[in-house]
């Protein structure tokens, strides 16, 4: 099925059919973690009464499942991660479809650090006016879908970085990344604060999405973008990323 698109007054095709799954799932073994946090726990119910497994006979399947959304899979967060903001996801305001921009980033090292600062961002020019830009690292090995980053002090984004991608007028994050801020920083968070609050204010329609992973044949180009995840009143939920390549 072919999708006619206006965005800002420029028509977009895509196939709906052809697309890419950029989400990392939640596992019941070889998960992505980070931060020392717990792996995901899968738990069926069970009582005196009732089995809630079909394993064990019972007539369902009613599983539990406690997970730290930062630590386990692609995840998307709102302002509340770091900011005493009165609301939460289920009041995050995502359209459907809009337009992004990926790139593909070899972060500097500076001393023991690995960082994306604002030069890599001087050149691009938005002029297509896409809400979305998506953050692809080298090296780019399968084993971000599986790989344990704490301690390992992964690459992060400077505050000046996300300052400048907010001047061009990009609304949202996408990384491959566990976090766009220092894996240690004192609790500092610089990047994600200045990315959520835009002239002394904090938008709802501002999202960071962190752990994906986006393979080598998705090429740097323009797609549009879909990011869709559960209505919890919490400050981040597990979250299923598309890519629509433009045609």
């Amino acid at each position: 099925m072919i999708l006619k698109i206006e965005h800002h007054n420029k028509e977009w095709q895509i196939n709906v059919e052809k697309f890419h799954d950029i989400s990392i799932p939640i596992n019941k073994t070889l998960n992505v973690n980070c931060y020392y946090l717990d792996e995901p726990a899968f738990s069926y119910y069970e009582s005196p009464q009732f089995s809630g497994s079909l394993e064990n006979g019972g007539s369902v399947n009613c599983e539990k499942i406690s997970y730290y959304a930062h630590a386990s899979g692609t995840h998307t967060e709102c302002a509340l991660h770091v900011l005493k903001v009165g609301f939460d996801m289920r009041n995050v305001l995502m359209p459907l479809l809009q337009l992004g921009v990926l790139l593909t980033i070899e972060p500097k090292e500076i001393g023991d650090e690995k960082v994306i600062d604002e030069s890599f961002f001087e050149y691009l020019d938005n002029y297509n006016k896409a809400n979305v830009i998506i953050v692809r690292t080298l090296p780019n090995k399968e084993d971000k879908k599986t790989i344990n980053y704490s301690n390992t002090n992964p690459p992060y984004f400077t505050k000046a970085s996300v300052e400048l991608l907010k001047s061009k007028g990009f609304k949202h994050i996408i990384t491959d990344l566990p976090s766009i801020d220092k894996e240690s920083d004192e609790g500092k968070l610089a990047a994600h604060k200045a990315w959520f609050v835009e002239n002394e204010k904090v938008p709802l329609d501002r999202t960071i999405s962190e752990l994906v992973y986006i393979a080598n044949e998705i090429h740097d180009a323009h797609y549009f973008v879909s990011i869709n995840f559960p209505k919890i009143e919490t400050d981040a939920v597990p979250s299923s990323i598309v890519l629509y390549p433009i045609i």
